[in-house]
Order: C-alpha cells, then sequence, then structure tokens
C-alpha cells in the first residue's frame, strides 16, 4: 500500500479538498484506496456525507490502542463506495498530542498510526513483514492507496503521518502568502523525517489556481522556477463545484464529474499512479473495498443523506443532531435538485442512492498525456538529489527569455502571439483576421520554453481579437491597448504595418 500524507499548516490551501478528492479519485480507477482523517476538525466525515453522531469508534481510538490489541476493522473503518473507505476523526482528537492524552506516553508515539494500519488493512491471505519497507509501502495490506489528511499544526499527529509512509503531498494556493512559505513546508516535513530516520519524497502541487489572473500566473511560473521537478506539473485551479461538491457530501467527481476540479484531480491522480509507482489492479482481478460487517454503519436511506447536506450548509439546528422536519427535507431535496441540474451530470443529493449499493461501473481508462495541464517530469525531488546548477540557470534564462513577448508582436509576415503556459491548458484565438472561430487559431504549447504560441500570417491593417482560455472568452491581460466591440465590451486590438 503506496501512502500519501496530504500536509500544510496553512489553511485555506485545499488540503482536505485535495485528500477527499484525491482519494475518490484513486478508488475511480480501480485502486483501493483508504482515505485517513489526521485532522481533529474531522472534516473528512462531513466532505463524504457521514454523520458524525453515527461513528462508532475513530483514530483516535486506534492510536490509544495497545500494540498488540487485535484492532476490527467493521468498527474503524466507514465503507464509502465502490473502493473507497474511510478511517474517520472526531474532536476528540485533539487532545491526543498533550501529555495524558494517550499518544505522547505511549512507546513509538511516532509511529503509533503506522502500526494502527498495519493493523486494520492487513490482507489474511498475505503474509506480512515485521520489518517497515524500505521503499515507502506498507507491505501486506488489502489496499493499494492510502491518503492521510494531516491536521494544520505540526505535533505528534504529522509526525505520525510522515512515518507511515515516504510521499508528502503539499498542497499550496497560487498566492504571494503561500509562495513565500512553500520553500518552509518543504523543510518542515524534510526536519520531521530526518527526526524520526526516514528520508521522504515532498511533492509539491498548486491549488485553487485562477489562470485568468495575471498575478497567479506569474506566481506559479515562479514556483516551477524554484523548486523544478519537486513541482507537481498537474495544476487544480479554482472550481466553485468543489465547495459546493463538499456541501452535499460527495467527491467532486460524484457531483460534477464534467467539471473542471474533477478533470484536474483525475489528471492529478494518474500523474500520481505514473510517477510513485502505484500498481494499479487488473480490471480481472478487481475486489471491492472492506466493508463493515454491520449493514447499518452505512448511510441508509437518502433521507440521512439530506440532513447531513443541510448541517453541513447550516439548515438544521442544534449543529446537525435535531432531525429535519418532512417540510425542510422536501425544500432541501428541490434545491439540490435545482443547483444539481444545470450540471448535466451531478445528480441530486436526495435522490442519489447509497454509493454503496451503486451497480459497478467500469474502470476509466487512464487520462492521455495531451488531457494534462502541464507536461509531467520524471525526475522525482529526494533529498539525495543531485542538482545541475548551470542547467537551472539554463531553464530560468529561457524564461526569462520569452517574458517580454507574452500578448502579441508584429512580424515579418504577420504577428506573433505568445501566451505563458500557466495560463491554461488550451488556449485559442478569435479574432476578425478568422471570422471569430477560435477552432481555427489554436495555440501550441511550446514544451522547451514552457508558453502558448502561434504565428498567423496577415497583411498589414488593424485587428481586434479575444482569447480562449479552457473554452472561455478573456481579454489578453498582456495588451492593454482595447477597442470597444459594440456589445458593451471590449476586444483587444494591435496593428500591423
Amino acid at each position: 500500500m503506496r501512502i500519501f500524507s496530504v500536509i500544510n499548516q496553512k489553511g485555506g490551501c485545499g488540503k482536505t479538498t485535495t485528500a477527499i478528492n484525491l482519494a475518490a479519485a484513486f478508488a475511480r480507477s480501480g485502486c483501493r484506496t483508504l482515505l485517513v482523517d489526521l485532522d481533529p476538525q474531522s472534516h473528512c466525515a462531513a466532505g463524504l456525507g457521514i454523520p458524525e453522531e453515527r461513528l462508532d469508534l475513530d483514530v483516535s481510538d486506534a492510536l490509544r490502542a495497545p500494540l498488540d490489541a487485535e484492532l476490527k476493522r467493521e468498527r474503524y473503518i466507514w465503507h464509502v463506495g465502490r473502493n473507497l473507505d474511510l478511517l474517520p476523526a472526531r474532536m476528540k482528537l485533539a487532545g491526543i498530542e498533550a501529555s495524558g492524552g494517550g499518544l505522547a506516553d505511549q512507546p513509538d508515539k511516532e509511529k503509533r498510526l503506522r502500526s494502527v494500519l498495519a493493523r486494520l488493512t492487513r490482507d489474511d491471505h498475505r503474509e506480512l513483514p515485521e520489518d517497515p519497507d524500505d521503499d515507502g509501502f506498507l507491505p501486506g495490506s488489502f489496499y493499494d492507496v492510502c491518503v492521510i489528511d494531516c491536521p494544520p499544526s505540526i505535533g505528534l499527529l504529522s509526525y505520525n503521518a510522515i512515518a507511515a509512509g515516504r510521499e508528502v503531498l503539499i498542497p499550496v494556493e497560487t498566492s504571494f502568502f503561500s509562495l513565500k512559505g512553500a520553500a518552509k513546508q518543504v523543510q518542515t516535513a524534510r526536519s520531521i523525517a530526518r527526526r524520526i530516520g526516514m528520508r521522504i519524497h515532498p511533492r509539491l502541487m498548486a491549488t485553487m489556481h485562477d489562470p485568468s489572473q495575471p498575478l497567479a500566473r506569474d506566481l506559479l511560473d515562479d514556483l516551477r522556477d524554484r523548486f523544478g521537478s519537486g513541482m507537481i506539473p498537474v495544476v487544480i485551479r479554482y472550481d466553485h463545484a468543489l465547495k459546493e461538491a463538499a456541501s452535499f457530501g460527495q467527491a467532486i467527481d460524484e457531483y460534477a464529474p464534467d467539471s473542471m476540479g474533477a478533470e484536474d484531480y483525475r489528471s492529478l491522480c494518474e500523474w500520481l499512479i505514473e510517477h510513485a509507482s502505484i500498481e494499479r489492479p487488473e480490471p480481472c482481478d478487481h475486489v471491492d473495498s472492506i466493508a463493515p460487517v454491520e449493514p447499518d454503519v452505512t448511510l441508509a436511506n437518502p433521507s440521512l443523506r439530506v440532513q447531513v447536506a443541510a448541517a453541513n450548509m447550516g439548515m438544521s439546528e442544534g449543529g446537525g443532531d435535531t432531525p429535519l422536519s418532512r417540510a425542510q427535507e422536501l425544500a432541501l431535496r428541490a434545491r439540490t435538485m435545482q443547483m444539481s441540474e444545470p450540471r448535466g451530470g451531478g445528480t441530486a443529493l436526495a435522490s442519489a442512492p447509497v454509493a454503496s449499493k451503486v451497480e459497478p461501473k467500469a474502470a476509466p481508462e487512464p487520462l492521455r498525456r495531451s488531457m494534462m495541464p502541464h507536461k509531467p517530469v520524471a525526475v522525482e525531488l529526494k533529498d539525495d538529489r543531485v542538482v545541475d546548477p548551470q542547467a537551472e540557470k539554463v531553464r530560468g534564462m529561457q524564461v526569462t527569455r520569452v517574458r517580454h513577448l507574452f500578448g502579441v508582436r508584429a512580424s515579418s509576415t504577420g504577428a506573433l502571439f505568445v501566451q505563458p503556459g500557466s495560463v491554461g491548458q488550451v488556449v485559442e484565438i478569435a479574432g476578425d483576421f478568422n471570422s471569430w472561430d477560435p477552432s481555427r487559431s489554436r495555440m501550441r504549447y511550446n514544451e522547451a520554453l514552457g508558453v502558448h504560441e502561434l504565428h498567423v500570417k496577415l497583411p498589414k491593417g488593424e485587428y481586434s481579437y479575444k482569447l480562449v482560455v479552457d473554452g472561455q472568452w478573456v481579454l489578453d491581460p498582456y495588451n492593454g491597448d482595447l477597442v470597444d466591440n459594440g456589445m458593451g465590451g471590449h476586444n483587444c486590438r494591435f496593428v500591423l504595418g
């Protein structure tokens, strides 16, 4: 079982959103996946529509249990859906790190979580070695992948998460303060690993990225220049559907499978499967995740899922403990259907069948490389990596060399359009020179320079245009010459000759 720890002390960076939706993407791809909530705020349960009051035991109970105690998986693990299980948390996890809280005084206090996972996920048909796997795997496990949502602080829980596996994902919002703290996040993760005698593979990933904002694009370029191969090339773009999905207790791939957020997390999943040595089971060997023995443990009916969504939206009184009235339930059902219908694929939460009872769907084919927002790199960032200063310098010089060309420039035979690679996945140009048909002028991605570029042969004259980035019509942020388009808006203008 390959273990990924999603960690960042800064709030609002999409840490829990990444943990939930990445785990769901792994499950959809065919990997038997366990999501572990190590955050006392217990948002993973809420984000997957699981009512906290129905939890029997949680991860804090497992961490406090003696090392030789048997952990019954049906009491700890919640079956969310096909290939996806959850080891939840509750607020009482917050006190476990304090003196007398049940963890600080235990032997091997930094490695208790790995012991818990070994006992809870052990496949009885496999022999479990006593020594940890040197490559960061947890051998003998029923699962293929484990994703851990770490707390937004550095303490024993974070130590346990890093000690459980070597893969560390650090979500970084493309904002100024996140950029300033990115290097500290990597340094902190490595310091924790050194203290417990481990070597980790830290990877930064850009989240909540708005490609329409010039500052966000520049910050993303700076992150890539600074961290090189330590930066995951897949970018998670800002999508309000991600927040909507969490409020309805669903992963984005279930709530809005055609949204940008769902596409980005599927791309991230496929990239990690390829670069983190994850062996995806063959379709013929597919086995569903561990289901609890007691049938009443799962979400029993749609009405309960409606109440969970209502609690997440703040529509129920008493913090969600008071059941909804029939009128409230019907109102919420109508609201969910109204919000889901425009998405063309999202299903109303109230009328959705229980995830564990849905007919199995065929595992999707791996995403083609062209669907990923950016070119992946095969070199992993490791503690002992050798960095060629001259190569890093040349790469920075290449970016600087073309930065002044961003926008549109006259050439000897027409116009040259150049946009940074971080602006989006598909960039097209619509103008009066191509009958405002963007499909006729799609920009090509230059892998060597990391930019989108297109040369258009045009005679001398004055022209108007707009960019079409991932289907959205926008002004060129590198061309301030605007003209009225006659419909209350503006187009960009350039003159040849």
